[in-house]
């Protein structure tokens, strides 16, 4: 028992070490874990630090095992803090764990503002968390680019209340202040927005539109031809401007498009079927 004592003091004080020194001496703000499943699913954590540094950790099934250590600012942190404070983090259930689908992987988050700590542990076949929980836990994964290590990007949230996801569109950055957000339009008519940068609502936001308008628009997407347009318009004839993210899953079929807004050769369709996903999700009422 000695001996794996002195071990565990060992292999704690190495990664401590590891760290550089501004995150050895900066409060953890955010956590997330995210755990085995019965097939592939991939397992890694990853630590956000108020100063900005970000310490990701790979276990399985993922591009990068092991540690890698990048940054954020600090004031991205803060602003995400207090994201999941107004989305009701801090009032929400310590765990969703009921197993009404089977073989899932389990996600625990943990937020600490003014010296409290909140952790929910949330299992992914439970359809009775906050539709906008799993949502949360995404953000985390999109603000640090989990991506470049994972290799993939976490699935949009299912479930049973809110539907499938259908439609979604992101706003990126531009030079200047473009709004930055996104939209998930599901097919019940469940609507999540979640705003970022440069729009009236920064945070996450739930609404409903009559489910036959999101069918309606999924239709027009695929008679539009969404599905045999390119993956990317990304050439820079003109500069500065921002991103746009659009994706379809539907009748079988799966597309996401990538828009650089100073790209000509985009198809108008495309432009045109962006709009209509804002109009249709009424998102005037957060973004402006």
């Amino acid at each position: 028992m000695r001996k794996f004592s002195i071990f565990s003091v060992l292999v704690a004080l190495m990664l401590l070490l590891a760290l550089p020194i501004s995150a050895q001496e900066s409060e953890v703000r955010l956590t997330l874990e995210r755990q085995p499943c019965f097939g592939a699913c991939p397992v890694y954590t990853i630590t956000i630090y108020a100063d900005g540094t970000v310490v990701y950790n790979g276990e399985r099934f993922v591009e990068v095992e092991g540690e890698q250590i990048s940054s954020i600012p600090p004031e991205t942190v803060d602003k995400l803090v207090t994201i999941f404070e107004e989305a009701g983090y801090f009032d929400w259930d310590d765990e969703y764990i009921e197993q009404t689908v089977t073989d899932l992987p389990y996600v625990t988050t943990s937020v600490t503002r003014d010296g409290e700590t909140k952790q929910i542990g949330r299992y992914e076949g439970d359809s009775n968390a906050p539709v906008d929980l799993p949502y949360l836990e995404n953000w985390i994964d999109e603000i640090v680019h989990s991506e470049q290590w994972v290799g993939q990007a976490p699935p949009l949230p299912y479930f049973t209340s809110a539907g499938q996801p259908v439609i979604t569109l992101n706003r990126d950055y531009c030079f200047g202040m473009c709004p930055v957000y996104s939209l998930v339009l599901h097919d019940t008519g469940t609507v999540v927005y979640r705003g970022f940068d440069h729009v009236n609502e920064i945070g996450i936001r739930v609404g409903s539109v009559d489910a036959p308008l999101v069918e309606s628009l999924a239709n027009e997407m695929q008679v539009f031809g969404y599905f045999d347009w390119q993956d990317e318009y990304t050439e820079y004839f003109i500069t500065d401007q921002p991103t746009v993210i659009t994706s379809l899953t539907w009748d079988g079929q799966s597309k996401r498009i990538l828009r650089y807004d100073g790209d000509p050769n985009a198809p108008v369709g495309l432009v045109r079927i962006e709009d209509r996903i804002d109009q249709i999700a009424n998102s005037s009422q957060w973004v402006n």
